[in-house]
């Protein structure tokens, strides 16, 4: 069980994190490249940012089962559980707070937020939030990276205790 739960919870975090990665590294670039600031543009990375988010939200609840299963063979299970319900949050907010009210302001402005005038308050809304979400964003593969360490540090955790373990059957 404890192997299925390592694996579990290792799959789901290289899923989650490695999505923001590629999303940020190759896809905004990518799509920005080919279609430029076009209507075509935001309607894609919208579209990706949702399937991003609905991933990580399904990654972050595998996670926490994962850690719930390991129980006390995980390093500071109570620590990593508030990172990855902390980045569950993060995701859902961005998704409900953020996100959504920026497709609602790109509507409202027929599709194109550029077509405004600077200083306009529906594009003043529109970029304030696109701030709010790659700063979100950042923070959940922020505290995913630290969760990841968490995870990859337990082994030697692990062998640390067979070793005292050891020495206490041996004397």
């Amino acid at each position: 069980m404890q192997t299925f739960a390592r694996t579990m919870r290792s799959l789901a975090l290289t899923l989650w994190i490695g999505s923001i990665l590629f999303f940020g590294a190759v896809v905004a670039p990518n799509a920005f490249r080919i279609f430029g600031k076009t209507p075509e543009f935001s309607v894609f990375i919208g579209s990706c940012l949702l399937l991003l988010h609905s991933a990580g939200l399904w990654c972050g609840v595998a996670t926490i089962i994962a850690i719930r299963l390991l129980r006390q063979n995980a390093r500071w299970p109570i620590l990593q559980v508030a990172l990855a319900f902390l980045m569950i949050v993060l995701t859902f907010a961005s998704n409900r707070f953020i996100i959504a009210p920026m497709e609602h302001d790109r509507s409202l402005a027929g599709g194109q937020i550029e077509a405004l005038l600077p200083g306009s308050p529906l594009r003043d809304d529109f970029e304030a939030r696109h701030r709010w979400s790659t700063t979100v964003e950042g923070a959940v593969l922020a505290f995913g990276i630290v969760l990841i360490g968490i995870a990859a540090s337990e082994r030697e955790q692990i062998l640390v205790v067979d070793r005292i373990t050891d020495r206490s059957s041996a004397g």
